[in-house]
């Protein structure tokens, strides 16, 4: 559902394709980059005081649960808390 006029859309798409790669390349990674601060933000308010492995987390979960099966997911959360526990982990013994 959009309430943006086909109109509106089609300029929007004029301005967007009449910038270089580069320039719609650094929209997308900064509108990218905003999306994620406002979900790990929206993720800290829910969840005060989450640790950042589990907000690494809960942000992957966010963004894909829909591409996996419950199990799937489950398998793959355990996978990364293993391997940001080791890498917290080796972070920490290198300091």
């Amino acid at each position: 559902m959009t309430d943006t006029s086909p109109e509106i859309v089609k300029k929007q798409l004029e301005i967007i394709l009449s910038k270089s790669e580069s320039e719609r390349f650094r929209i997308s990674d900064e509108l990218n980059t905003f999306g994620r601060k406002v979900l790990e933000s929206s993720i800290c308010n829910e969840y005060l005081g989450i640790s950042d492995i589990d907000l690494k987390i809960e942000v992957f979960k966010r963004c894909y649960a829909s591409f996996f099966s419950p199990d799937e997911l489950h398998r793959i959360v355990l996978s990364m808390m293993d391997y940001l526990q080791e890498e917290n982990h080796s972070l920490g013994a290198a300091k």
